[in-house]
């Protein structure tokens, strides 16, 4: 055997090479990450409201997100119109995929909060024996950096530097966390245990602040909810605009016939319709499920002016936009 390693070292050696590199092309990551068109989720498995039938066909729209990707897989997909190649951002190195999970997951349970709020609020508008009360509570952590292994996502903080919640607005409050240093004091829940934590934060140079999502409580509402849908493995907050439009449908009982709506765009407190990832991977998502009536926030209609579109496109930035094209074009 050494006798023949030996007498054919060179080859070996010349052949190992082009081994090496084809490994590190298939295998090796690369600093790039890629999204993709995914698939709809019905609204109707992420809430049910008691006594209330879900009307429509009302489609929450998500995609498939990989990071890092293989040079192999970067040279296959860089010129896919349909994809989405882009370097990985500071923020998604410094991330570990289970807080990437848990994150998705705290923006989908604000996102659904926000949802059932702002749709009950203006459907009491149209039926006054709708009711919800609500109180803010506060901040959610949602990222941070992952050095501050102290401080989890999903912590509540109930104040900071001293300053406690209930004596603020959520604008006031938040300011709070626009310094370098401060201290906040931080609600943990796991399972039926309740704990409180301090927590000193100091900014270092060139980091990532830390982000926070605004949490307020449901504390009533008639009719009742139930959201199952909470712990599916899809997470984030895109879906706010088309779960609120659900809601509302379903609480008033508008006839949407036959039509297969969806759409994204986050929600807001203030009804506003925000900005989501993946726009142009959700635009042919919709084309590959034959929607009819496609919903986007006004910000990103520029950006996907290019894509041939065979369904109805309506571009809110508001909530209330959008509740005026159902009771425009529907029931």
């Amino acid at each position: 055997m050494l006798k023949l390693l030996k007498t054919y070292q060179k080859l070996i050696i010349v052949l190992i090479f082009p081994y090496l590199y084809l490994m590190m092309v298939l295998v090796v990551p690369t600093n790039y990450s890629v999204t993709a068109p995914g698939d709809l989720t019905p609204v109707d498995q992420f809430i049910t409201i008691d006594g209330v039938e879900p009307v429509g066909d009302f489609n929450t729209i998500y995609v498939y997100s990989y990071d890092p990707i293989t040079a192999f897989q970067y040279f296959m997909l860089y010129n896919d119109t349909t994809m989405d190649v882009y370097e990985t951002t500071e923020r998604e190195k410094d991330m570990s995929w289970q807080d990437e999970y848990r994150a998705g997951q705290l923006s989908k349970l604000v996102s659904l909060k926000t949802s059932l709020i702002q749709a009950y609020q203006l459907a009491m508008l149209e039926d006054p024996t709708i009711s919800m009360s609500t109180e803010y509570r506060g901040l959610y952590v949602y990222m941070r950096p992952s050095r501050l292994d102290e401080l989890k996502i999903g912590d509540e903080v109930v104040s900071i530097n001293g300053e406690n919640y209930a004596d603020h607005t959520h604008e006031s409050f938040i300011t709070l966390t626009e310094q370098n240093r401060y201290q906040m004091t931080i609600k943990r829940t796991d399972g039926d245990s309740i704990s409180y934590h301090t927590v000193d934060y100091q900014k270092q140079p060139d980091e990532l602040s830390i982000r926070f999502l605004r949490n307020d409580e449901i504390v009533s509402s008639q009719p009742s909810f139930d959201l199952p849908g909470v712990n599916n493995i899809v997470g984030g907050p895109s879906g706010g605009m088309m779960q609120t439009l659900s809601i509302y449908a379903s609480l008033l009982n508008i006839n949407i016939g036959d039509l297969k709506i969806a759409g994204t765009g986050t929600i807001q407190m203030d009804g506003n319709i925000g900005p989501i990832g993946g726009i142009r991977q959700k635009i042919y998502t919709a084309k590959y499920q034959k929607v009819d009536v496609f919903f986007i926030p006004e910000v990103h209609y520029q950006s996907i002016l290019d894509i041939e579109i065979a369904y109805e496109l309506v571009v809110v930035t508001t909530i209330e936009e959008a509740v005026e094209w159902l009771h425009e074009n529907v029931n």
